[in-house]
Parts: C-alpha cells; sequence; structure tokens
C-alpha cells in the first residue's frame, strides 16, 4: 500500500553556496494539517536530531488556503553575513616561521 506524504519537498539541491539565499519549494497534502508552530529547517549533513539544525523559518499558511487541498508554497532562506572572529595582524619577528 503507497501512502502520500504529508509534505513533499520540491527541487532540493545537493548543496547550497554560503551566504546565499534558499528558495526551499514544497507541496503539502491534502492530509496535512496545518498548525500554527510549522517551520521548515536547514540541517547540516549528518544531523540527528530536530535540533541540530542550522536556521529555520516559520511557514506560514498561503492566503486563501483551504485545509483538506492540495498547496504549492515557498519559503526563502536569506543570505546572512556573520561578524568575523577578531583577530591580530602581527609582524614576524627575525628568524620566525612564516606560516
Amino acid at each position: 500500500m503507497q501512502t502520500t506524504a504529508p509534505v513533499e519537498f520540491r527541487n532540493v539541491g545537493c548543496s547550497y553556496f554560503p551566504q546565499s539565499r534558499v528558495d526551499c519549494h514544497y507541496t503539502l497534502s491534502s492530509l496535512h494539517t496545518w498548525a500554527s508552530s510549522d517551520w521548515i529547517g536547514l540541517f547540516k549533513v549528518g544531523w540527528s536530531s530536530v535540533k541540530d539544525y542550522h536556521t529555520f523559518v516559520w511557514a506560514l499558511a498561503p492566503a486563501n488556503y483551504e485545509e483538506r487541498t492540495e498547496v504549492n508554497c515557498c519559503v526563502q532562506f536569506q543570505g546572512t553575513c556573520f561578524l568575523s572572529i577578531k583577530f591580530h595582524n602581527l609582524k614576524p619577528t627575525p628568524l620566525a616561521p612564516l606560516y
């Protein structure tokens, strides 16, 4: 017996560039029941728990959504820039290895 998944992700890439926007397309089957706590997360390879997400966005119900109908959705993960770790420039001392 074949069952339909409540959520089917479409056009999933094999990899993504860091700091770039990611569009996440998915289809909700008529079996899905929407909840205000629904979210979509990005996970690193090898994750083992839903707590291992890198980032997430809330999966809001689209305008004019009707329960028990199939609907196509899209959420966007925006590329972000984080501050780098503080670093110091030091002049090499004589005879110090340069690496």
